[in-house]
């Protein structure tokens, strides 16, 4: 009974993504028929050929590209240091930054939006790419996650490598991040795909059309006097194969960081 629960759901999380990719085969003729038709009656090409010819979309996923695989890098390093140093290590005020790390999950973005534009405007990256990498590079989620990770790593590892003589850097490089891989993978996932599907941080930020990122761009493509609802269907499919790429690569580790029990939220 479980098994058909979890099939109906997941096939009706997959509508939305259906329709999405059907419509985008359709003609803007056929878009706009009533009744509606499931699948396309004739496929029509002609929303992909005027994202990819009209637009500069190749430039839009090379921007998007460049910011979430520089801030995922980032935030990977970042969060499972920050995660090591809280689990298994015995400097003073620990106690008091684990907290600040667990109080900041519960501040939203919006709240911070304002203050965070106006640290961006004062270091002088309105209108850069960095200006949406570095306030991306912390994430509590993550940092917080691989806190929950590292407490369950064995202590003996730890140990025997310093008996051997290996200091922290050592350690961590040699011993931590290999048995990190399914949290690292985790985390990249979710780090790459906040940064591509990101839009309030580009939207006010980025002024310049060619440093627009997917989302931006995709906003972009309403007209003034239409919506060429086939060109933004084709973007949105478009849109999805990145983050769908990412996943297939790391979904073993991933799954693996799950089954074992190593993520906790």
């Amino acid at each position: 009974m479980r098994k058909v629960i979890v099939i109906i759901l997941a096939i009706l999380f997959m509508i939305p993504v259906f329709w999405t990719v059907s419509s985008s085969l359709k003609s803007m003729n056929e878009i706009y028929r009533y009744p509606p038709t499931i699948f396309p009656q004739e496929i029509s090409l002609e929303g992909y050929k005027n994202v990819i010819n009209e637009s500069q979309f190749p430039r839009y996923v090379a921007n998007t590209l460049f910011v979430a695989i520089v801030s995922t890098v980032i935030t990977v390093f970042i969060s499972v240091s920050l995660g090591y140093g809280l689990a298994k290590g015995t400097f003073k005020y620990k106690n008091f930054f684990l907290e600040m790390v667990t109080i900041t999950l519960f501040i939203t973005a919006q709240v911070i939006m304002v203050p965070l534009f106006v640290v961006i405007q004062r270091l002088g990256l309105i209108d850069s790419l960095w200006g949406l990498i570095i306030p991306a590079v912390f994430t509590p989620t993550a940092s917080f996650t691989a806190y929950q990770y590292m407490k369950d790593l064995p202590n003996e590892f730890l140990e025997s490598a310093q008996v051997d003589g290996a200091n922290e850097w050592q350690i961590f490089l040699k011993i931590v991040l290999p048995m990190s891989r399914p949290l690292m993978a985790a985390i990249s996932i979710f780090s790459f795909t906040w940064r591509w599907n990101d839009f309030v941080l580009p939207l006010i930020v980025i002024n310049s059309g060619d440093k627009f990122t997917v989302q931006l761009a995709l906003s972009a493509l309403q007209g003034q006097y239409g919506i060429p609802w086939n060109e933004i269907l084709a973007f949105s499919v478009l849109a999805i194969i990145p983050t769908l790429i990412i996943f297939l690569l790391f979904q073993n580790l991933f799954m693996k960081g799950l089954s074992a029990g190593g993520l906790k939220y």
